[in-house]
């Protein structure tokens, strides 16, 4: 039997046709937040971006007028850094990616270096690469680093509207020069982004409930991670068939959420 919406622990919301959509927040997106919020629950906005820090993207979405703090924000960037501090600790680390990526592995102790005997090489969205940085990156490859990308998203939106290279391409091209797939991809539709947002919220997967418009990478994703999902239609999705997993719940924007979450109160007092 489904539990009522109001009945999780911990809401992980998806960013883009989710919360927002082409630089504005979607209309009812902070009422619901807020509704959340009022009614104790844990909010996460989850984000495959590879490029912003935690406090920058938190900033970027609160100018958007959503009322996030920044450690309701949790990023496959964040993700990437804490994945490979836990997995070794002081790590010497090669950045093939934006800045923000580079002190996201600083924030967490890792030593970046230019060397080619790094540890680890991490790629992320990078728009100042250049053909030595990539050359830099595929010897450290070559010679043993772990290869860890922040997500293999092919292309996402631009500023100016039209679709730019995505982390993913900058995964591939190091791919197809070393002969080497990434031996860890963080972002989704990896479950690895799901399973350690849960685990920043203090909660187990079970008390989650991912909220995205994304039917293969969000419902699937989240039912692999053992989350329940909430399909909107607010973006990506037209309806529920189109999603290969049936999601718990379908909704047409997240502010039928906040309604959800304020009769469940209002009921209780």
């Amino acid at each position: 039997m489904v539990r009522p919406l109001s009945d999780y622990a911990a809401y992980l919301f998806d960013m883009d046709g989710t919360l927002t959509y082409h630089d504005q927040a979607i209309p009812g997106a902070a009422d619901t937040l807020r509704a959340l919020k009022a009614a104790g629950k844990h909010v996460l906005a989850v984000t495959n971006n590879s490029s912003l820090g935690q406090h920058a993207l938190a900033e970027r979405f609160r100018r958007f007028g959503l009322p996030l703090d920044d450690d309701e924000v949790f990023s496959a960037l964040v993700a990437t850094a804490r994945f490979v501090a836990t997995e070794h600790p002081g790590a010497r680390v090669h950045v093939f990616g934006n800045p923000g990526l580079r002190s996201e592995v600083e924030r967490h102790g890792l030593v970046v270096t230019d060397a080619t005997d790094a540890d680890y090489v991490v790629v992320g969205n990078h728009r100042g690469i250049t053909y030595d940085r990539l050359t830099t990156a595929m010897r450290a490859l070559l010679r043993g680093a772990r290869f860890v990308t922040v997500n293999m998203d092919r292309a996402y939106v631009g500023a100016d509207g039209e679709l730019v290279p995505g982390c993913g391409a900058f995964a591939a091209a190091l791919e197809r020069a070393t002969g080497r797939a990434p031996d860890v991809v963080v972002g989704k539709p990896s479950i690895r982004l799901l399973c350690e947002a849960a685990e920043s919220v203090g909660q187990p997967a079970s008390a989650c409930l991912y909220i995205g418009d994304n039917p293969e990478a969000g419902v699937a994703g989240a039912h692999a991670a053992g989350m329940a999902a909430l399909l909107v239609l607010s973006g990506v999705a037209a309806s529920a068939e189109a999603s290969p997993e049936p999601p718990e719940y379908v909704l047409s924007s997240v502010a039928d959420l906040a309604r959800s979450v304020s009769e469940a109160r209002d009921s209780r007092t």
